[in-house]
């Protein structure tokens, strides 16, 4: 099976090439950089740590990286992934997209586009991130939010640029689903003034070389529910990434998430 990854540049798309190189049914087949990008036309090899006998060059020619892969997994930013929306469209390859920080319209894009193509979008894509999705909605449809304050922490690395974090977004998301109720008028971040009942707090901190940290609170007079994921390399991610894009060759049209991936909506 043939992955590309757009954004090789990145922290992520390089772990996720270095755990593609290790898998045994599964070929590096084209890497993407940006237009004017310094790799552009260079050997991986050459330009990463990847081994020597990686001789895949690097383009910023989307159509001929797409009509090289079965697959393209994207960690990029959200302009970048919507440079590739497109592209995948008209070539007709699946997108496993595992980049943050879409607004409505950005979103709604990708939306459309996967009424034409098979889109994994997913906020994580570590499996215990999804447990920690799975388990935070299964407590939140038991927990009765006028009662039950609801809180999500979050820490990264000091170059991570959007905050809240996708994933703790996710999981304000999953939760108000949960819970009947309507996300955007819950959530806060950051707080300007005293608490309301009903919403859904978020703190962040951005320091050092942290790849990520996210806690639930669901906080009742007298006692307190903490669930808690820390990751601890980044390798997480790529496996969960690849994983996913293993599960989208040869789906049908369709929006998924890493709950349709791990068979938790089934």
């Amino acid at each position: 099976m043939k992955i590309g990854i757009h954004g090789i540049n990145g922290k992520m798309g390089q772990a996720i090439a270095h755990e593609i190189i290790s898998h045994p049914d599964l070929e590096l087949a084209a890497a993407s950089v940006r237009n004017g990008h310094e790799w552009a036309g260079k050997r991986l090899c050459d330009v990463t740590d990847l081994p020597h006998d990686c001789t895949v060059r690097v383009t910023s020619n989307l159509e001929q990286f797409c009509a090289a892969v079965d697959v393209a997994v994207d960690f990029t930013r959200p302009d970048a992934t919507l440079a590739i929306l497109p592209v995948c469209q008209k070539l007709k390859k699946p997108l496993m997209i595992g980049t943050t920080g879409f607004n409505n319209d950005t979103t709604a894009w990708i939306h459309r586009a996967a009424q034409e193509i098979p889109v994994v979008l997913a906020a994580n894509t570590s499996l215990g991130v999804n447990i920690l999705f799975e388990v935070s909605r299964r407590v939140a449809e038991v927990l009765d939010y006028q009662h039950w304050d609801v809180d999500i922490a979050e820490a990264h690395h000091r170059n991570k640029v959007d905050a809240p974090s996708g994933t703790a977004l996710r999981i304000g998301e999953m939760i108000a689903q949960a819970q009947n109720s309507d996300f955007e008028a819950r959530k806060r971040y950051p707080y300007t003034n005293r608490r309301k009942t009903g919403d859904i707090g978020f703190s962040v901190l951005r320091a050092g070389d942290n790849i990520g940290e996210h806690t639930v609170y669901f906080t009742a007079e007298d006692e307190r529910l903490e669930f808690t994921h820390r990751a601890n390399n980044r390798r997480i991610f790529a496996r969960g990434a690849l994983t996913a894009a293993i599960w989208l060759d040869k789906r049908p049209a369709g929006l998924y998430n890493m709950a349709d991936v791990l068979g938790f909506t089934s």
